[in-house]
């Protein structure tokens, strides 16, 4: 089936999307090596934060329980992690457009930072006397932090970091109170806090395709514009634990006989556990792509008479932002020629060909001019050629195409331009001698100059 060339007509309407200079000259794809053309890499950043700890709280209450000494702890944890990624984002074809994204080696940070607030009130009633009041407000921070690559997919080798806090065990209380001549109270306290966050990314998203392991490709439909654009989105997992050991010891003093301990107990706080999916704020890209336009739709030479030569000139645009390569070939009658086999066109720029009817007989001749180029959303375009040879004594003197692919008068000299570079190209009738062709031959022998 003919494919015709309009440009815009056969192109999905879409925005036109402009570089914002994020492309780099990194090495292509490995994933992506199978594929013909690719695109100029896209390089960006992920940064998210999940907030762990924030808000958990645990309060002993009054402990012991019944006990002339008592202590009470409130505990809460503020903070979580923070996590930065880098990574190269890539796009290929023929084979649809298909999108892959690499990670920068070692360019992983995860940061955890959080701090725990902890306030201690004590109370006792020793031989009448009572006292109750906090008597200690302070921080403890808990900090770690890893580097590894990105992006800790399935089939990744870790697939997972992790970050291990266990802080020594800190001297959190040393109270003592002088209830009355000779007795007194002492009251101590130690932490030991211990924290482990885990990050490993589960799945991508491009374009909303699901990709769940490393290496994994996505295919995304063309838009047929000079920029394509694609959304990538990374969902990762978190998972952290958050324990406490507190240790209070609580002594009474008496002179002249000493002192011993009321309570010594450990008194473990599990106080945060978490295990969620957490969504990446979307990464936008753009990949500059090349974009096959031309005006002609349909070559009809009309009438050209037996032994005589016409031309029609077949101009390709690039209205792409990556260069356009292609071929051009001729299939159906031998009576028409291409030339040159190839062409190659700058973004903004414009390349062509020639398109040559020199029929030998009489008769209605047709053929299809076949274009194939790296414009991922038209690699191949077909083009109806057409035209009439008529006999000497058959023509009325207006017989031949126009260089315009239009039927009208005989075949007459036609100038080749071309906003690439104007090329100047020029034919003109040729004769038959011994019943061979001259002249059209001497036409392929055009030299096209190109710009890029």
């Amino acid at each position: 089936m003919l494919r015709p060339a309009s440009s815009r007509a056969l192109r999905r309407a879409a925005g036109l999307f402009v570089a914002m200079g994020c492309f780099s000259p990194v090495a292509a794809a490995a994933g992506l090596d199978d594929l013909q053309y690719q695109s100029l890499p896209f390089e960006f950043e992920l940064r998210d934060s999940a907030p762990l700890y924030d808000g958990a709280e645990f309060d002993t209450t009054w402990i012991p329980a019944d006990s002339p000494l008592q202590v009470r702890f409130q505990i809460l944890s503020e903070g979580g992690a923070e996590i930065e990624m880098e990574g190269v984002g890539h796009l290929g074809w023929p084979e649809g457009l298909t999108a892959l994204v690499e990670p920068v080696a070692e360019s992983g940070l995860i940061l955890v930072d959080a701090v725990l607030s902890a306030v201690t009130s004590v109370r006792f009633n020793v031989a009448g006397y009572t006292y109750d009041s906090e008597i200690d407000r302070r921080s403890i921070a808990i900090e770690g932090e890893g580097v590894f690559t990105p992006f800790l997919l399935n089939g990744d080798v870790p697939s997972s970091v992790s970050v291990v806090f266990e802080g020594a065990t800190n001297e959190l209380l040393n109270f003592s109170y002088n209830v009355f001549t000779g007795v007194s109270v002492q009251f101590t306290t130690d932490l030991g806090p211990q924290a482990t966050t885990v990050f490993n990314g589960v799945n991508w998203y491009l374009d909303g395709e699901r990709v769940d392991r490393s290496g994994q490709r996505a295919v995304v439909e063309p838009l047929g514009e000079p920029v394509q654009p694609l959304e990538a989105q990374l969902v990762g997992r978190w998972q952290d634990e958050l324990n406490l050991v507190l240790n209070p010891v609580f002594s009474v003093c008496v002179d002249l006989i000493g002192c011993w301990d009321l309570v010594d107990i450990d008194i473990p706080i599990p106080l945060a556990s978490d295990d969620y999916e957490q969504m990446f704020p979307p990464v936008p890209m753009e990949f500059p792509l090349p974009v096959l336009e031309t005006t002609l739709t349909q070559a009809d030479f009309g009438s050209v008479v037996v032994g005589t030569v016409a031309n029609i000139q077949v101009p390709i645009s690039n209205v792409g932002l990556m260069d356009l390569e292609g071929s051009a070939a001729m299939f159906g009658s031998p009576y028409f020629v291409s030339y040159p086999s190839s062409f190659l066109a700058a973004p903004s720029t414009t390349d062509g060909l020639v398109l040559t009817f020199a029929p030998e007989l009489a008769g209605d001749f047709d053929g299809t001019l076949v274009l194939e180029s790296n414009d991922p959303l038209l690699p191949r375009i077909e083009i109806a050629v057409v035209g009439t040879a008529v006999l000497p004594d058959e023509s009325d003197g207006t017989d031949g195409a126009d260089g315009e692919g239009n039927g009208g008068g005989r075949a007459k000299p036609t100038v080749i331009e071309s906003e690439v570079q104007g090329c100047g190209c020029a034919s003109a009738p040729a004769q038959r001698s011994g019943g061979l062709l001259v002249g059209a031959l001497g036409l392929l022998a055009i030299v096209w100059r190109r710009r890029r």
